[in-house]
């Protein structure tokens, strides 16, 4: 091959070579070129997914990280009386709701709220100034100057709304009732603790803040309020007790500066119709009342007390049942009697005197000799088994957990003495005592003493009634005949002159003054338990006087003010 040919076959070579890697190189540029089209595409739609398609559910979201959330009101079940007048969550009013940690100006806040509430700046101050999230106050009216002022918005992290109190200022069966704690909204005393489970729901209502970038609160930018779910709400709770009864006795508890407790019972059901303790609490600010030294959040009617003479009714009708005494039988009494070392006094001594008197008189005029030879002529045992059947030394209500069963001494723990006149050991409760005057003015039948009747929805329609336990028979017919004539005895002519009714069908009862040691010996509780009126029964109230010395001067006179308006003012 000549020179001249081997160049032009080399030259086609080269070309040939060439158009293969252009082509190549060609193709490559067209895969890249749609490769990035194809992700500039996803990008595109990515885009627009999230700024059109989900442009209000990340509005929302991003919203939601500058929003904070203040519980309005529990979303708990309201608690009524027989007749569905409530006792919770009567009145609507304006409320102050401080957020503390979107506090700019504190003690700015702290004066408004102050002067909107009528409260003291200093309590005010310490409130905000607490661990809790929210502080909540309400407002003595609901138009002021100040609370025109904090509505505006103009104070930051404070806001005004109108919401259900969950406890009036003036509401009535507060120790019945309880109260809740606020940081977790669960129930700390009363049927609020008892009745917990029932009365919570699963939320709550609630106002919806909009804040800035300070944290400051914006006023009209998304406040609103969000209701709790009505499958969230909580059962409400109808009780026995009757609001106008229980209104009657706080109120003659109060005017009378009592420091005690009343329990009205429904003779023929064993239905508790007033359950009242005094002091009071406020169930809206119970720090006043931590550091007390008084008795304001004890309930005194399921507490236990020294009891006294009214434990002469156990041991008469251990006495009656057991046929262990002479009803004709006379006694002597000579001021005392001594029983192994102890001396036991009569303090009625002087009203029966250098005379014969038989168990009847005895009982009317209180007379402790009288009832120890018949204490002895029973024994300690049948007195102690009779107290049992008759409800002492076990809790009676069963709704609420703060109730103590008082206490039973054995016969070996205390003497016959003590025993047969209710001193010494022997410790009851006032709904104990209501009970026992129920038992006999029902012709010896006991009920179980009842405080919620059902539970219901918000139509007052029945959701769960509570099952009653079946009546018994602790008495026998003799036996109650005889302990009536004796307690309507004690209000005609013996120590519980001051409880008559004879004008509304007469009232039977026994006075009690209990020795209890405490400040070596000067501390004598005062007690009153009957029931009227004597015809036909309706009623069993027992009244507690703490330290009222005399059962016929401090509680006799209570049990006949309460009655008196009962039978008066309000006719069930």
């Amino acid at each position: 091959m000549s020179e001249e040919k081997f160049w032009i076959e080399e030259l086609r070579t080269q070309r040939k070579h060439k158009s293969f890697y252009y082509v190549l190189q060609k193709g490559r540029m067209r895969y890249l070129a749609a490769f990035f089209i194809l992700i500039f595409a996803m990008l595109l739609s990515r885009l627009f997914y999230i700024q059109v398609l989900m442009q209000d559910q990340y509005s929302q979201k991003a919203v939601q990280q500058r929003m904070i959330t203040i519980p309005l009101e529990l979303n708990r079940g309201e608690i009524f009386d027989r007749n569905l007048i409530p006792f919770t969550d009567r009145e609507v009013r304006k409320v102050i709701i401080a957020y503390p940690a979107y506090i700019h100006d504190k003690e700015a806040a702290a004066e408004a709220i102050t002067k909107a509430c009528d409260l003291k700046l200093e309590e005010v101050i310490n409130k905000l100034g607490s661990t809790f999230d929210t502080q909540e106050f309400i407002s003595k009216d609901n138009s002021n100057d100040q609370l025109l002022l904090i509505e505006s918005g103009r104070i930051k992290g404070v806001i005004a709304v109108e919401k259900k109190i969950r406890y009036s200022e003036d509401g009535v069966a507060r120790h019945v009732i309880g109260y809740v704690r606020k940081s977790d909204k669960t129930g700390q005393m009363g049927l609020e603790k008892s009745m917990n489970s029932f009365l919570k729901g699963g939320g709550a209502d609630s106002i919806v803040a909009v804040v800035d970038s300070r944290k400051s609160i914006i006023p009209g930018l998304g406040f609103r309020k969000v209701d709790a779910t009505e499958q969230g709400e909580g059962y409400n709770i109808k009780l026995t007790l009757d609001f106008h009864i229980q209104s009657i006795v706080e109120e003659v508890l109060k005017r009378n500066n009592i420091n005690g407790a009343v329990v009205i019972m429904d003779v023929k059901t064993g239905e508790i119709l007033s359950m009242a303790s005094y002091p009071d609490y406020d169930q809206n600010d119970l720090t006043k009342h931590m550091s007390s030294s008084g008795t304001e959040l004890i309930n005194k009617s399921i507490w236990q007390f020294d009891f006294g003479s009214l434990f002469k009714t156990v041991v008469a009708a251990a006495a009656l049942e057991s046929n262990a005494i002479d009803l004709n039988e006379k006694y002597l009494c000579e001021g005392s009697i001594e029983v192994g070392n102890k001396m036991i006094k009569c303090s009625t001594h002087k009203t029966h005197e250098n005379r014969l008197i038989d168990i009847h008189e005895a009982f009317a005029l209180s007379c402790n000799t009288t009832f120890v030879k018949v204490g002895m002529a029973v024994g300690s045992d049948k007195i102690l088994e009779m107290a049992k059947k008759l409800g002492f030394g076990e809790k009676q209500c069963h709704m609420l957990l703060e109730e103590k069963a008082g206490y039973l001494p054995t016969s070996q723990e205390d003497g016959i003495g003590n025993i047969s006149i209710g001193q010494g050991k022997i410790q009851v409760t006032p709904i104990q005592v209501a009970n026992m005057m129920a038992i006999i003015a029902n012709s010896g039948i006991a009920h179980e003493a009842r405080l919620v009747d059902e539970l219901v929805n918000a139509d007052g329609v029945t959701v769960k009634k509570m099952e009653k336990a079946i009546p018994r028979v602790v008495l026998s017919y003799s036996t109650v005949t005889q302990l009536k004539k004796m307690l309507a005895e004690v209000t005609k002519t013996g120590t519980g002159r001051q409880a008559n009714m004879d004008a509304y069908g007469g009232s039977s009862g026994k006075t009690s003054s209990a020795e209890t040691g405490i400040k070596s010996g000067e501390i004598v509780h005062g007690w009153f338990a009957g029931y009227l009126p004597n015809n036909s029964p309706k009623y069993a109230i027992s009244v507690f006087v703490y330290n009222g010395q005399s059962g016929g001067k401090a509680a006799a006179p209570v049990f006949k003010e309460i009655a008196t308006e009962i039978m008066e003012k309000y006719k069930r």
